[in-house]
């Protein structure tokens, strides 16, 4: 008797609460008596039968859903209702929420029929789910999510929830709403690029999506994003073409001054090998600041490792690092509700040397150069080596504690090394040095020396045609106007009367008569030649198509003639 009159003071209390009050619960309900103490699976029943547990999904409450029950109920349009009506067609029983396939294609009749539909609604909601799906949302987050949509189309970018951006990013995918194609990558693209940022996991899926898509479709391939993969295929490839050369042409050590179409360079190589090594060797301050050495002495033992390979093994260097090339089943669109209403045809498409698809049945294939994924310990020993040994041969003030190296493989990169500082050394003495400092020591020296070799008349007339050149240019003097005698040849020089008329119109400040570019080009060399045993150099030159001739050897010509 004490327990139960216990039981009717908690059920009065329970009653008179305000809290309990305007509960939907007891809404328009008439009290009766029952048992207090009810089994766990009359509690969940009872509950599932009022809609106390969220939508018939099996969804977990949430703030949105209890707003859509309490107050957008009566105002729902007709649309949502009938696309919640297309999950419970005899078709589709079954296929919802076991089948990630079902799943893909409710979700692509819902998403065409509310293609079209718009929204003016104005609501925050909080929605988070692994694979979103219209059947996922309350009443609420629907309304929420259609006019987010709604206003996205209009060109705007409201915030929204995580899970709102992967249901449009489907809907793209899908074709819901814009044309597969070109049209439909666009759209997908401006999207990605509007909301780059909204968290990691949406970054690489929009990465990888929209490389699918230009797959999928068939489009151009500029259009294909790089390989999304963590791990550098296009660096296989480019070691790859380099050994194919130099197994076809013979392994040459210089092979990376060849200039030949596809054939990558030295840098490209070190970069290849950098980014598929263990050892960070772009990370090197060494490596950086000697490029050139570290990318030249990396070509040379490339070469001698392809031609060890080939002698001593019976796989090939990249193949023994990395594997063979390989092909494997690939899922278009992974992680994402995607459905394609027919068969995609077969067709093989080709994004780049380091990539390839093939479809045949609809099930695709994906052809990649290598088998295995995974950086290579001994490329990581043998640029740690190189870089250690050149630093050692180089002076160094930084070097670094040497790794155990096979024997073979340290006499390749000694014999790197050695060539690489014989042919620096062989440019070094060549190179030829100008020092413009010196030029006027220089020109004093030649004057002096040919200043002795003149004789005794020629320092007369060299004195009186100094002198008239040393006129004060304000006391011009009046000169008579006398007829242009005709130029006769020089035999001293070895000119004839034309180009020695040729040669005084050019000391004269005029531009030659005779346009003629063979006879002009002629009478120059002729003149050069001519003045090689006085001079020593040109004393023509041209600019352009035009002789000028040279301000430093005017007097020295004068003085000849």
């Amino acid at each position: 008797m004490r327990r139960e009159s216990r039981a009717e003071e908690i059920a009065q209390e329970i009653l008179s609460s305000e809290r309990y009050a305007n509960a939907r619960a007891f809404e328009d309900r008439v009290y009766r008596d029952e048992p207090i103490l009810r089994t766990g699976a009359q509690a969940f029943r009872g509950a599932v039968r009022k809609g106390g547990f969220g939508s018939a999904t099996g969804s977990t409450p949430s703030v949105g859903a209890d707003r859509s029950r309490l107050s957008q109920d009566t105002a729902l349009p007709t649309e949502y209702r009938r696309m919640r009506a297309i999950a419970r067609r005899q078709d589709m029983r079954g296929a919802y929420g076991g089948q990630s396939a079902g799943k893909a294609h409710l979700f692509y009749l819902q998403g065409k029929y509310m293609e079209s539909f718009e929204e003016d609604f104005d609501g925050q909601t909080y929605f988070d789910r692994y694979y979103p799906s219209y059947e996922e949302m309350s009443n609420y987050q629907l309304r929420c999510y259609f006019s987010w949509r709604t206003r996205l189309r209009a060109g705007q970018t409201p915030n929204a929830p995580l899970s709102f951006l992967f249901v449009h990013a489907y809907e793209l995918l899908c074709g819901i709403g814009v044309r597969p194609g070109k049209e439909g990558f666009e759209v997908l693209s401006d999207f990605a690029m509007a909301y780059a940022g909204a968290s990691p996991a949406f970054d690489v899926h929009m990465r990888q999506w929209l490389h699918d898509y230009v797959v999928f479709f068939g489009l151009e391939e500029p259009l294909a994003p790089d390989c999304p993969s963590s791990f550098p295929y296009p660096a296989v490839s480019v070691l790859r073409r380099t050994e194919d050369f130099l197994l076809s042409k013979g392994c040459s050590m210089d092979w990376w001054q060849h200039d030949r179409e596809g054939l990558p360079s030295a840098g490209e190589l070190l970069d290849a090998l950098c980014v598929l090594s263990r050892y960070r060797a772009e990370r090197s301050r060494f490596v950086k600041t000697h490029r050139e050495d570290v990318a030249e002495v990396c070509a040379h033992v490339f070469a001698q490792m392809v031609d060890h390979c080939k002698k001593r093994r019976r796989t090939g260097f990249v193949e023994g690092l990395f594997g063979p090339p390989t092909k494997r089943y690939y899922t278009m669109f992974a992680s994402a509700l995607f459905w394609a209403p027919e068969r995609h045809p077969n067709t093989i498409y080709v994004v780049s040397d380091s990539e390839k698809f093939e479809c045949r049945g609809g099930i695709w294939m994906r052809e990649l150069p290598c088998r295995r994924a995974e950086t290579s310990k001994e490329l990581g020993t043998l640029l740690h080596a190189i870089d250690a040994r050149l630093r050692v041969a180089t002076n160094d003030s930084h070097p670094l504690k040497q790794r155990a190296l096979p024997k073979y493989q340290a006499k390749f990169v000694d014999e790197a090394i050695a060539a690489l500082l014989m042919r620096r050394k062989a440019e070094e003495a060549a190179r030829i040095r100008i020092d413009p400092s010196r030029l006027a020591s220089i020109r004093s020296a030649a004057a002096r020396t040919r200043e002795a070799l003149l004789t005794d008349e020629e320092r007369v007339e060299d004195t009186n045609v100094s002198a008239s050149m040393d006129l004060p240019k304000s006391q011009p003097q009046a000169q008579p106007q006398l007829e242009k005698e005709p130029c006769v040849p020089n035999d001293a020089l070895g000119l004839n009367s034309e180009q020695m008329e040729l040669l005084q119109s050019l000391l004269a400040g005029d531009k030659p008569q005779k346009t003629d570019s063979l006879f002009v080009t002629l009478a120059v060399d002729a003149i050069n030649e001519a003045f090689l045993d006085v001079v020593g150099d040109t004393v023509v030159e041209f600019d352009g198509e035009t002789p000028v001739l040279v301000e430093d050897y005017a007097d020295d010509v004068r003085a000849a003639l």
